[in-house]
């Protein structure tokens, strides 16, 4: 056996996890996360000056569930995302006669 040659300069270049993975945050697509976060923020902001501070616990607590559920879909399907707006978007039912 022959041992491999060494790689030339120049003609290697490393590849980022992000071109072929998707970015997740805590296991979630990042935007969805990202998102989810502030509106939960905000709603607890909106809480904590009108209710007071035990109501403002609410929709952090609403983050947390509604984070599980991203990253269940996220582990059932890494694009779910994408599929479900694509067939809100493009309707592909009604292109075909079959079905």
């Amino acid at each position: 056996m022959t041992a491999s040659s060494p790689l030339i300069e120049g003609y290697e270049a490393p590849i980022h996890r992000a071109l072929w993975e998707r970015i997740l945050t805590l296991g979630a697509p990042r935007m969805w996360a990202a998102v989810w976060l502030a509106l939960c923020l905000y709603t607890a902001l909106l809480f904590l000056t009108v209710l007071g501070a035990r109501w403002a616990l609410l929709p952090l607590v609403t983050w947390a569930l509604g984070q599980g559920v991203l990253v269940l879909l996220t582990q059932f399907d890494v694009f779910f995302d994408d599929i479900a707006i694509a067939q809100l978007t493009r309707r592909y039912r009604a292109l075909y006669e079959a079905g």
